[in-house]
């Protein structure tokens, strides 16, 4: 896509190569459910119930991965997702 900039009001984060995901648990929705580009520069996003969607700039997929960690009372699940294989498009 090009030409939109409504991901971000910061300048440098209106272009780029970006992935947008719709990340909904198989068992239900957890207590807490966090989203982070690992390599990235943003940390972790809290995902809601109501708003389960993420869209992350992705630089280098051979530097970053995706991580996804949902929490429900003492019990923590982080599934990692490496990015080999996707084609970035050159600016």
């Amino acid at each position: 896509m090009t030409g939109y900039t409504g991901f971000s009001s910061k300048v440098d984060e209106q272009s780029g190569n970006y992935i947008a995901l719709d990340i909904v648990p198989k068992s239900g929705f957890p207590e807490s459910l966090t989203v982070e580009v690992k390599g990235g520069t943003s940390g972790p996003s809290k995902l809601l119930q109501s708003d389960h969607q993420a869209v992350l700039k992705i630089k280098d997929t051979n530097k970053q991965s995706i991580l996804i960690k949902a929490t429900n009372k003492d019990a923590t699940e982080t599934k990692e997702y490496l990015l080999t294989g996707v084609t970035l498009k050159t600016e």
